[in-house]
Order: C-alpha cells, then sequence, then structure tokens
C-alpha cells in the first residue's frame, strides 16, 4: 500500500469551498511523463509545382467553368458550336445556314460562314492563353471569356476518363474542317507532368466553306436516352430569334427541324459593326483603352486617340472626332498617353465617355416572323393581329373574327440558353396574347 506522504504528493485539497457546498474538490497532480526520443524517421516536405492546366481535366473543374452538370455538357456542345456558326455567318454577311446531326456518339455541326484560320486553331489548342475576339468589347453578342472550344476540347477525354472500365488511356477526340483542312484533336493527359497532352493531326477535307465541328463521345455516355427532348427544344429555339436563319438538325438519323430563313436579309447588330459608347461604362472602356494600349505595344504601333474613336458607332465623320478631341482636350495625343504611362487617367477616360456617348440604333424581329413560325408549330393557320386607334387588338385577313382552335394566341415558351460564356440568359419573345398591347 502506498504511504500517506505519497498521497498528499498526488492529491491535495481544494481551496475552502463556499458556503453551502457539500463536497470538497480534491485535484489531482499528473505526473510529468519523461520524454523518449522517437526512433521513427522524419518526413522532409517537398513543395511540387502543380499545373493549372489540369483544371480543364478533371468534372469538378469543368462543371464550375460551364455551370453544368456533365449530363447535360451535349447541350453545352450545342449551344455553344451554334452560337459560334451564327456569329461566323453574321462576321462573314451572310445568311446563316446551319445543319446539327445528333448521333450515338457523336454531334456534328456545320455552317456557312468564314471559316477558322489554322492559326487560331492552334491558338485553341494552348491552354496557357485565351483567344477570343469578343475580348475588352461591350456588344451584344454571345460570349467573350473565349473558353468555349477549350472545354469542348476537354470534355470528350473527362467522359471517356470517367466511363473507362478498363486500363486502355482515355482519349477524347474533335475533329474541326474547315478552308479544306481536317483537323483531327486528340485531347489525352500527361499524368507525370499534369498536363493535358495534344494530338493535332492535318489532312485535306472537302469541306471548304463554312466549318464542321464533330464532337466524339464514348458509346458508354448514353445521354441521349435522357435528353431528347431537351436537346430538340433548345435547337428549336434559334428559330425564333433568328429571322434569317435556315436550320436543319437531325437525332439519329431523322430529321426534325427543316425550316427556311423567313428574311435571309434581316439584319441586326453584327461583330463586325463599330461599337456603341453607350454600352460602355468608366471601367469597361478603361479595359478596352488598355487592351488597345497593350496590343499596340507588342506590334511596335502608335495609334492616335483619333483612330481611336472611329472604332465607335457615330464617330466616323472628323468634324465630330475634332469636337470630342477638342472637348476633351487630347488632340494630336497618342492612345498610350492618353491612357496614361505611370497612372491610369481616370478623370480623362470618364470625360472622353461623357463626350462619344450615342444612342444606338435598335433592331427588331418582324410580327411575320414569329407568326410563321406559329403556323409551322400548330400546323394551322394563324389569324393576323394589328391594333386599332382605340388600343384594342382585332384580327385582319384570313380567319377574321374566327376564335383560334388553341383558345388565343399562344406564346411560345421561355428559352433559357444556358451559356458557359456568362450568365444564363432568358429571351422573351416579342408575340403576346391576344387583345395585349404592343
Amino acid at each position: 500500500m502506498k504511504s500517506d506522504a505519497d498521497r498528499q504528493g498526488r492529491f491535495q485539497p481544494a481551496k475552502t469551498a463556499g458556503r453551502g457546498s457539500r463536497f470538497v474538490q480534491i485535484v489531482a497532480k499528473p505526473r510529468r511523463a519523461a520524454r523518449r526520443k522517437s526512433k521513427e524517421p522524419k518526413l522532409t516536405r517537398v513543395a511540387f509545382r502543380v499545373s493549372r492546366l489540369m483544371e480543364f481535366c478533371t468534372i469538378r473543374e469543368l462543371q464550375n467553368q460551364t455551370g453544368h452538370d456533365f449530363w447535360h455538357w451535349p447541350l453545352v456542345v450545342l449551344k455553344e458550336l451554334t452560337d459560334n456558326a451564327l456569329d461566323a455567318c453574321e462576321e462573314a454577311e451572310v445568311a446563316p445556314v446551319i445543319s446539327i446531326a445528333a448521333a450515338p456518339g457523336t454531334i456534328e455541326i456545320r455552317d456557312n460562314g468564314g471559316g477558322i484560320k489554322s492559326s487560331t486553331v492552334k491558338s485553341i489548342l494552348d491552354y496557357m492563353i485565351r483567344v477570343s475576339s469578343r475580348e475588352a468589347y461591350v456588344s451584344p453578342t454571345r460570349g467573350a471569356q473565349g473558353n468555349a472550344l477549350k472545354t469542348i476540347l476537354a470534355m470528350g477525354y473527362v467522359i471517356a476518363h470517367k466511363f473507362n472500365e478498363t486500363d486502355a488511356e482515355a482519349m477524347g477526340m474533335t475533329i474541326i474542317e474547315t478552308g479544306g483542312v481536317e483537323h483531327r484533336i486528340e485531347f489525352r493527359v500527361d499524368h507525370v507532368n499534369n498536363e493535358p497532352k495534344i494530338t493535332h493531326a492535318i489532312k485535306p477535307s472537302p469541306i471548304t466553306l463554312g466549318t464542321k465541328v464533330t464532337v466524339a463521345w464514348t458509346p458508354k455516355f448514353m445521354w441521349w436516352d435522357h435528353y431528347e427532348r431537351e436537346f430538340k427544344n433548345l435547337a428549336e429555339s434559334y428559330i425564333w430569334v433568328n429571322p434569317h436563319l435556315t436550320l436543319r438538325a437531325s437525332w439519329h438519323g431523322k430529321e426534325f427541324i427543316g425550316v427556311e430563313a423567313t428574311n435571309p436579309a434581316w439584319e441586326k447588330w453584327r461583330p463586325r459593326n463599330p461599337t456603341s459608347a453607350h454600352w460602355y461604362d468608366k471601367a469597361r472602356l478603361q479595359r478596352y483603352l488598355a487592351a488597345h494600349v497593350a496590343r499596340d505595344r507588342a506590334l511596335g504601333r502608335h495609334r492616335t486617340v483619333r483612330e481611336f474613336l472611329s472604332e465607335f458607332r457615330g464617330l466616323a465623320r472628323t468634324a465630330i472626332q475634332r469636337k470630342v478631341l477638342e472637348e476633351v482636350g487630347c488632340s494630336h495625343q497618342s492612345l498610350a498617353q492618353f491612357f496614361g504611362v505611370d497612372q491610369v487617367n481616370r478623370a480623362g477616360i470618364a470625360k472622353l465617355l461623357a463626350s462619344i456617348r450615342f444612342d444606338a440604333r435598335r433592331s427588331h424581329i418582324p410580327q411575320v416572323h414569329h407568326r410563321r413560325q406559329l403556323e409551322r408549330r400548330d400546323q394551322q393557320p394563324v389569324p393576323r393581329f394589328r391594333k386599332n386607334w382605340r388600343g384594342s387588338g382585332e384580327h385582319v385577313g384570313e380567319g377574321a373574327g374566327q376564335r383560334h382552335p388553341a383558345g388565343d394566341l399562344r406564346p411560345a415558351p421561355r428559352v433559357r440558353l444556358h451559356s458557359i460564356r456568362g450568365p444564363r440568359q432568358e429571351l422573351d419573345h416579342p408575340h403576346r396574347r391576344r387583345g395585349a398591347a404592343r
């Protein structure tokens, strides 16, 4: 048995308890354990360098960039490639003729635009940079981030890697045919350096007009069993807002859209048109100026403020340019000097923006275009509609005074166009219910 001295060495009474306390606390003094030298070897941590290019090669990162689950990626491919096709045709100033073909394992989209230069295709394969002809511009175009094709090239690999049940190396393939050249792009990953490994093969192609893009998927990715309706609805939504578009689309070899343009000569603001100062704020105009200054510096060019003004809508005339330069106080000044060498000339940029703002002309979609699309959808004539002087609606022409079999003119469904280039956009079509004011 332990002696009382040992016990008192380990235990001691607590401080005097307060009144009303029924117990006395006993506090134990813990013994200090003797330090022992560990025989286990120490780990010396090394700071590894990991390439950020792998952000394009995982499901999580691609879902963050696209904003969609991987099962919806075929819809992203349809949206982005169709947008690119429309942009290419509008920049070439031709009425767009686009064909879409969805089959098990592939999605093909072809247009009649100006095509893609081989140098542009090579720059798309460089994942260290972003390539976009919309960067720094503010305009009603479909995107500006410049990573759409980069993500599409990586989607095939990521899907193949997810559904890969063998030891074979995963690979995604995309084929771009333009200007008589076929670019066969195979996307793999270098697992040692953690970087994309891209193989780019070139051979002749019969496609000389426009561009044809084919995205291949692994057959194990059977998305078509669940998203046929969404794919068809998204493809059809382009008809309602593009009167100049001729669209043909097939699903597993069977055509489900064959629509001719209702107005091939219909025009809207195009990417080649001068941009409008009305679309800019101070920060975006500063970004636009900085992009020009950086590009001119890289090319060894000296651009004047007057040359910069000529890019804006309504500022092509020399008299207007002279007036703006005098108001801002930057006559005979280079753009780099006006922007600022050591410090950004924010006061001058704000004054320039206030001086060059003009209202932009707006285009509209003709009512006849929507009436024809309703007739195509409902397979029956739709009476014409106009407003009388009192503001109430009345039908004219064929079917006047007759009730529509559907009970009323049904508006087209809200079209939700998902885009990885920016926030989601909801487009409301101009036609409304009968009797509503326009």
